[in-house]
């Protein structure tokens, strides 16, 4: 079916006649009790966590701590981490708040927990017991940690320095040259405050200040920050204020503006299903988002604040930074995606001088870079191009014409431009793309011409750049360019197996990534909703996972969307649960050499895709649902267009759908309902099981079969006592 302009959607709607108008629909009530639902899929310790990757953690965005047992199992340590804290453009440890208990330790236990965002936990020990809980504040830049001891046991906090030398070639065990290191930390005592400053070549560096506050006997309160400046004394200074001010705010003050923070940020939309170990990853995934990023702070690279020894300690473009930013759309954490925008705005300048000779009119980034976003393209074209989707998609599940006409536009025609300076007609009268590769896949030329990511992502430039002069009425001189390339672009190359790599290249063995495919998925530019398509997908498909040996987690998520967009949801939750099967360890903080946070993020986003969906023309209620998901219950996913979305299925059926319009834009649904469907507004058949709607800014509709207006309530689905609090490492030794 063809896709309608993105401004004519539901262009032409018939109203039924005022006689025959139905009731206003009724809101959705919510029958959740937040606390308990989510202390179901609270993270549970029953012993002792002794690598980074079975840890708990917490974090506002900016700042964090993961806290888990070192030296041996004899001291508990809440790493410090921060974002932005930078060496030679990677990420650095900065170091450890060490607890050290008087006596040698024999029990431990540990709870994150969700809904407060914070650690609990008790260590006991043969001389007694040590409570503790901790959260990194959700506004302010400090680390909390509250201790209160019993018996004779009397703990001993210490700083540990991390090693301020270059990760790449500490991971590879290279050779560290004088440039690769840093001078040693200094360490001073301003009145009651310890302060560790590193120096960072070629200037300033990074601070952590932290103090022990006697609360009463037995009960202390440890305050951590850690400042990052150019300047020294502006490092100490920022590491200071913020524990200063901690203090004076006291602990019961910092715990309520913390806790409000979160409260407010849980319901902002729900999800649940009878899979409980995958309903435990979704909302930790949710969590750890919100704990890894915020407006106005650094966007995700692969680790968030949590550093631990890896060959990537910076942004990596080339898949890695588009899937971690997928699960706050539908998600209705819409807030979570602004800084992959704000970063691409603040590091505009950047991305034109990556472009080189073509930086006049276009702009580009390398495979990875630092916050600063200076990189050289290298050979790989698409990691711009790509990354402006995720920007498409911020403002398609927003609707900001201002951002859309003031931000996104003039960027996205710049990363276009780069493949139009690349294109040339051949023989055949079609143009090519004459450079590029295809991101890490083994066995190809440099440059590869015509790698299928890099015609996906040139065909969905120019077809989103003209929809987007055509939604604002511009009339911008590259419109005929961009025309003329989507008329005579070089169809996507394939062969008996399906797409390949590029025009001389096949997929002949397995590889981890899905470029080759982004057409199908995340572009939704190749659907089955196209039939002359629908047999290519499918064999691309099997084709690629036919061939598992390289496969990685990030691999599995990819395939469980593009399942569920088949219809395909046994398909879709098989995957899933392939995945954490086999790749997912005890705190869900994915790791291959090194942390991928985007895996586990994108699986959520796989989640999401299999409730929801709104590619092309129209919204998709449970479009990937396993058969085993008899019930099913999601309050407010947001779709494109703007569009708040509950629904609830049970035994197997939907039983109706609430549409909430943001925006007042055209609507098309396809609700998933038996029978004849009904709408509380008016509504016209639009084939194929969907229905247009008119909804203005602000009003919702219901729809549903049967004679009268269902009430409409959303509530958890039954949890299976087995499968909750499946994560941390939940039985004892």
């Amino acid at each position: 079916m063809k896709t309608l302009p993105l401004h004519a959607v539901c262009s032409t709607l018939l109203f039924l006649s005022a006689t025959l108008a139905a009731p206003a629909a009724p809101s959705v009530s919510e029958n959740i009790d937040w606390p308990a639902f989510m202390a179901r899929h609270d993270l549970v310790w029953r012993q002792l966590p002794q690598k980074w990757e079975a840890g708990a953690y917490h974090g506002n965005g900016h700042m964090g701590a993961m806290v888990y047992a070192k030296n041996k199992g004899a001291t508990l340590n809440w790493e410090q981490g921060r974002s932005d804290v930078a060496f030679q453009g990677s990420r650095i440890p900065i170091g450890d708040l060490q607890l050290a208990p008087a006596g040698k330790i024999t029990g431990f236990e540990a709870r994150t927990d969700l809904w407060n965002a914070s650690v609990v936990g008790k260590i006991t020990t043969d001389k007694g017991a040590i409570e503790f809980r901790s959260f990194t504040h959700s506004l302010d830049m400090v680390n909390v940690i509250e201790v209160r001891t019993s018996g004779s046991e009397e703990p001993a906090w210490t700083w540990v320095p991390g090693l301020a030398s270059n990760p790449r070639k500490i991971y590879k065990k290279e050779t560290l040259g004088p440039g690769d290191q840093n001078d040693p930390p200094v360490t001073s005592r301003e009145g009651d405050l310890d302060i560790s400053f590193q120096p960072l070549k070629p200037a300033g560096g990074h601070a952590v200040a932290w103090q022990v506050v006697e609360l009463a006997p037995g009960h202390s309160l440890v305050l951590s920050s850690v400042g990052y400046a150019k300047d020294a004394a502006a490092a100490r200074g920022e590491a200071a204020a913020a524990v200063k001010k901690a203090r004076a705010d006291g602990l019961p003050a910092l715990v309520k503006t913390h806790q409000a923070w979160w409260h407010a940020f849980w319901p902002e939309s729900f999800v649940s299903i009878p899979d409980t170990r995958l309903e435990s990853f979704y909302w930790i995934q949710m969590y750890k988002m919100a704990s890894a990023t915020r407006p106005g702070r650094p966007a995700l690279d692969l680790m968030g604040p949590w550093f631990r020894t890896t060959p990537w300690a910076k942004i990596w473009w080339n898949l890695n930074i588009q899937l971690a930013y997928w699960p706050q759309l539908t998600g209705n954490r819409l807030e979570l995606g602004e800084s992959l925008c704000e970063l691409i705005d603040g590091g505009a300048a950047a991305l034109a001088a990556n472009a080189g000779e073509f930086k006049a009119d276009s702009a580009a980034v390398g495979r990875a870079t630092g916050y600063d976003c200076v990189g050289g393209v290298g050979g790989e074209l698409c990691n711009l191009p790509w990354t402006m989707h995720n920007y498409w998609l911020q403002y398609r599940y927003s609707m900001d014409d201002t951002m859309l006409r003031d931000r996104l536009f003039p960027m996205l025609k710049r990363s276009t431009n780069l493949y139009l300076h690349m294109l040339k007609e051949g023989p055949d009268g079609k143009l090519h793309i004459t450079k590029g590769q295809s991101p890490e896949y083994e066995d190809q030329p440099s440059p590869n011409p015509d790698c299928n990511i890099d015609l996906s992502l040139l065909r969905w430039g120019c077809q989103t750049l003209l929809a987007i002069c055509e939604r604002l009425k511009l009339d911008d001189p590259q419109i005929a360019q961009w025309k003329t390339t989507l008329e005579k672009l070089t169809p996507y190359p394939r062969n008996e197996n399906g797409l390949m790599i590029s025009a001389s290249v096949p997929f002949a063995h397995s590889h981890r990534h899905y470029s080759h495919l982004v057409m199908i998925y995340p572009l939704y530019i190749m659907t089955l909703e196209q039939p002359e398509n629908r047999e290519l997908v499918i064999k691309s498909l099997k084709h690629w996972m036919g061939m598992p040996e390289k496969l990685a987690g990030y691999s599995y998520t990819g395939a469980a969307s593009i399942s569920a967009l088949l219809g395909e949801g046994d398909e879709a939750a098989r995957y899933l649960n392939k995945l954490l099967d086999t790749k997912i360890p005890p705190n869900t903080l994915y790791v291959e050499a090194g942390p991928c946070i985007e895996t586990p993020l994108s699986a959520a986003a796989s989640v999401n895709d299999m409730l929801l969906s709104s590619w092309g023309d129209r919204i998709r209620v449970f479009p990937g649902v396993p058969d085993a998901w008899k019930d099913v219950s999601f309050h407010n996913l947001r779709t494109e267009g703007a569009f708040l979305v509950s629904a609830a299925r049970k035994g197997g059926a939907t039983q109706w759908v609430r549409i909430q319009s943001l925006a007042g834009e055209p609507c098309r649904i396809r609700p998933g309902l038996k029978g004849e469907v009904r709408s509380t507004v008016p509504m016209k058949s639009a084939g194929d099981g969907a229905y247009d709607l008119t909804l203005a800014k602000g009003q919702e509709a219901v729809l549903y079969t049967g004679a009268t207006v269902p009430v409409c309530e959303v509530a958890p689905v039954a949890a299976d006592a087995a499968r909750s609090n499946f994560y941390g490492m939940p039985k004892a030794k």
